[in-house]
This record gives C-alpha cells, structure tokens and sequence, in this order.
C-alpha cells in the first residue's frame, strides 16, 4: 500500500507537469513537407490513396501520406507516414489495425537496414488473410533524424523532447507489399524502398519552430 508521502509527492508531481503545460503550451513545429515526397520512388509510380474519415479520426494525426506505388510486375506496394506533433497517444501498434480487419498475423525477426539517413531498425510481420499474404515492415522517426522499431521508445523520446524543448514531434512509417511471386522478392522490394525513402524524412518534417 502506498504511503501518504509518495501519494503526495505523486499529487505534486502531476500538479507540477499541469502548471507547465498551462503556463508554457508546447511550441509549434511548424509546417511538415510531406507533399513534396516524389511521385516516383525505388523507380516505381506513385498513386495517392484517401483514407476513411473513421480511419482518419482515429488516428489524430496531424499530417499523413497514403500512397500506392507499382512494382514492375503490376504487384501493389504501400507506403503510410502518419506525423503526430506534441501528442504521444495517437501512436500505435499497426498489428491491430490488421487483426480488427480479420488477418492473422505471423511476427518475423527485426530488420535494421543501412540508409543514407543511418541505420533503420524495423519490425516486421506476415498479414494473412485466405489468399492474401502481405509482408509488412514499419518503424517510427523522432527528432534528431532517428529511426526506432519499439513505439514505447518513441513514445519515451516524445515526452523527454517535450520537457526539454516544450515541443515535440514523430512520424510512423509503414511499407508493405504482397509476397507475390515469393517472400524474397517482396523483401527486396520493401527494403529498396526503405532505402530510398528514410533518408527523405528530415526534409519533411522542419527541426526547427516556426
């Protein structure tokens, strides 16, 4: 049973935090760039997807990009940044947006990637649903130009940005394509278009307030 003492100082504790939040509201970013991402990436064309306003609702996003790009081979491949500014909670695990639409989901290993941004570490999974198997590869970017895997570590260094700088920023990055004709090549195609995409993130999201 916790003592009056910690009950107290944890009282002082969230009083504190409510006064600054008051008294310094958290600073804007400023504008993100997410439109001038090029229409053609890893030499695949580009088309821009809408997203369902429940979608989009339940994000609480500030900024998002949606977009489908062809592989050679006419197979789908899908690109989704959702940018969230001075707000952690909006952040989650994607793994539920595909099991609520009635896939099974098999983890696969950790992939870290070298980029001209540096290393991008990625969690991975396979989506299967019936004849449907999608190779899904995703991570989170953070101020600082880093790339994380874990959304608790990008949650952690949204809080420790926003009371060293009264503002914070984040992005959730999301590639994945069907694993058609195989898992290798879908693999492939993931990865080309990690390694052309990650280095383009700092351009799109300012450092620096407005």
């Amino acid at each position: 049973m916790l003592s009056r003492a910690k009950i107290g100082f944890s009282l002082l504790l969230l009083l504190g935090l409510g006064a600054y939040v008051a008294l310094l509201p958290p600073t804007s970013m400023g504008e993100t760039h997410l439109e001038t991402c090029p229409a053609s990436l890893a030499g695949l064309p580009g088309t821009e997807l809408g997203l369902d306003q429940t979608v989009v609702d339940d994000l609480a996003a500030d900024a998002f990009l949606s977009r489908l790009y062809e592989r050679p081979d006419g197979v789908p491949l899908w690109l989704m940044v959702v940018y969230f500014e001075n707000a952690r909670l909006g952040a989650h695990d994607p793994i539920l947006c595909y099991q609520s639409q009635g896939f099974e989901v098999e983890f696969l290993p950790d992939e870290t990637l070298e980029t001209a941004l540096g290393p991008v570490p990625m969690k991975r999974f396979r989506a299967v649903r019936g004849d449907r198997v999608e190779k899904v590869n995703y991570f989170w970017y953070t101020a600082g130009q880093k790339a994380l895997a874990e959304v608790r570590t990008f949650r952690d260094q949204m809080f420790l940005q926003g009371l060293r700088e009264n503002r914070s920023f984040g992005a959730f990055v999301r590639i994945s394509t069907l694993e058609i004709p195989d898992e290798k090549t879908a693999g492939s195609w993931i990865d080309r278009m990690v390694g052309e995409f990650a280095p383009l993130l700092p351009s799109f999201f300012p450092e620096e307030p407005a």
